[in-house]
């Protein structure tokens, strides 16, 4: 999911219509939707569990298109769609359900608008990417965002262990290499194929972990246990395969700067349906999340 959030001017823009406002619109809400469905998944499934029936159940719905777009040149560059699978879908989708056990859904949905500035980090680090120093100064402004919600956490009874949020900021470096290595290892490569087979791959050490460390048998014994797993069911398939097929829809029809859009929408969405469930929100929250999104905008502007 977030990995297609932040490819960012790579291809030129196309003009965005009603269809693209409306899908951005769509994709917004389910993404911004995702902590507080985690949220309600996590009293009934462990983090484990969620994170590998999540990732399991995403997988086993991409093998259509991926068996669809594989072409047999494909494979050379299997190692490195191993790498976006686990490192940008396996690995964060269970640091971010081990993270909700301890935090807030709302602040968990801001701290992943770090995404994009983890992606440049890693640019510069790893990739031999160049930076502005308008770049440099909305990196530091989005990283004094993510201390603010951090301390927040410190602040709110609900948060169980808020040291847990830095599970959340290594997700969103993992984010970053997995953004940057579909940009620089796998660039011309069909976006349909960047998007499942990545999913197809890390759902074979899901569905292993599963059998092999999983129990399912007694989170269906708990109350509310049918309703925690059609939230799963939902998560996995539309928040998760879905998504990001339309995502990646809207990146061809509209061009991936209006498409990064989702990445000022979705932390608001998060902390609307925070504030819906009742959890605290303070001065903390709209500051960071003013730091985080002004640190973005930053980020990315053009020269």
């Amino acid at each position: 999911m977030a990995e297609a959030e932040t490819k960012t001017s790579k291809n030129s823009e196309a003009s965005a219509g009603p269809l693209a406002f409306l899908i951005l619109g769509i994709l917004s809400l389910l993404w911004g939707s995702s902590f507080i469905l985690m949220k309600r998944i996590l009293p009934v499934f462990p983090p484990m569990e969620l994170a590998t029936l999540r990732i399991g159940m995403a997988g086993l719905a991409m093998v259509p298109l991926w068996l669809w777009h594989m072409r047999s040149e494909h494979w050379r560059r299997l190692p490195w769609f191993a790498v976006v699978g686990l490192v940008g879908n396996g690995i964060p989708a269970l640091l971010f359900a081990t993270a909700q056990t301890g935090i807030d859904s709302g602040a968990a949905g801001v701290l992943n608008a770090l995404t994009p500035m983890f992606t440049l980090v890693v640019g510069w680090a790893f990739f031999g990417g160049n930076a502005q120093r308008s770049q440099v100064l909305g990196l530091v402004l989005g990283l004094v965002g993510a201390v603010l919600l951090i301390l927040s956490q410190h602040r709110i009874q609900s948060a169980s262990n808020p040291n847990l949020a830095l599970l959340l900021v290594l997700a969103t470096f993992f984010y970053g290499i997995s953004v940057n290595t579909v940009g620089h290892r796998l660039r011309g490569i069909s976006p349909w194929l960047t998007a499942s087979l990545p999913l197809v791959i890390a759902s074979v050490p899901a569905w292993i972990t599963l059998w092999w460390l999983g129990d399912l048998k007694t989170p269906m014994q708990q109350e509310g246990a049918w309703t925690a797993l059609y939230l799963l069911f939902f998560l996995s398939l539309v928040n998760s395969a879905f998504s990001l097929v339309a995502f990646n829809y809207l990146i061809h029809i509209a061009g991936p700067l209006f498409a990064s859009t989702t990445t000022y929408l979705m932390p608001v969405v998060a902390l609307l349906w925070a504030y819906w469930d009742g959890e605290t929100l303070s001065l903390y929250h709209l500051t960071g999340l003013m730091a985080i999104v002004g640190g973005i905008t930053m980020i990315n502007q053009r020269r």
